[in-house]
């Protein structure tokens, strides 16, 4: 992996067909079991190396924090991945769920030894909390004029950078938001090919 992602907090940015996906599930495979993806579009299917929970309500952010709350208890995973985040984390006046919250708290301590990485497809549409406290941002072509100003704002020429992007290719922006420009990754052939345990519907 370009960085290490243990007791970390990330963002995995881009629009439909960007990447995006692909990056989170190659990173979900590195993790393997220790991995819980909170798949809420329904996608990952039987045949992932690490684990995912199907919400039964995809709007639900109850369910999520039950999730977290599960999290919390068992200490038995090392990546938390939440897909479609903004459907749970909208941008400010809403204010992150307490439990979200509590989440992002717990990657800087580590006696729960987890890194949560958040998957949305613009920088607007997510809660700002989120994204200028992550260590690290994956963020693939995107062309919004808002988009662009405000990675802008976050970093002279980050906006710019990625509205430039060739398809596939990502910014990997540090804390610093200092940057550099990746190429396509190559993701392992056996990606979703592996049997594992199937977390779905509310059961772990």
């Amino acid at each position: 992996m370009l960085v290490n992602l243990d007791k970390k907090t990330f963002l995995i940015l881009g629009y439909k067909g960007s990447g995006k996906s692909t990056l989170a599930k190659t990173i979900a495979t590195s993790y393997g079991a220790r991995c819980l993806y909170y798949d809420t579009l329904h996608e990952i299917p039987e045949s992932a190396k690490f684990h995912a929970y199907r919400p039964v309500d995809r709007q639900s952010v109850t369910e999520l924090e039950k999730t977290v709350k599960f999290l919390e208890i068992s200490k038995a995973y090392r990546l938390f991945l939440i897909d479609e985040s903004n459907r749970y984390f909208p941008p400010k006046p809403s204010r992150l769920p307490q439990g979200i919250a509590d989440l992002n708290d717990w990657c800087r301590h580590p006696q729960y030894n987890l890194g949560v990485g958040y998957i949305a497809r613009r920088p607007v549409q997510i809660n700002t909390d989120l994204v200028e406290i992550c260590d690290y941002m994956f963020i693939f072509q995107l062309g919004g004029k808002n988009d662009v100003a405000y990675l802008n704002s976050l970093r002279d020429g980050l906006g710019d950078t990625v509205k430039d992007l060739k398809p596939y290719h990502f910014v990997l922006a540090k804390q610093d938001r200092t940057y550099k420009v990746y190429p396509p990754i190559n993701p392992p052939p056996d990606i979703l090919n592996s049997d594992t345990k199937k977390h779905t519907g509310g059961k772990y």
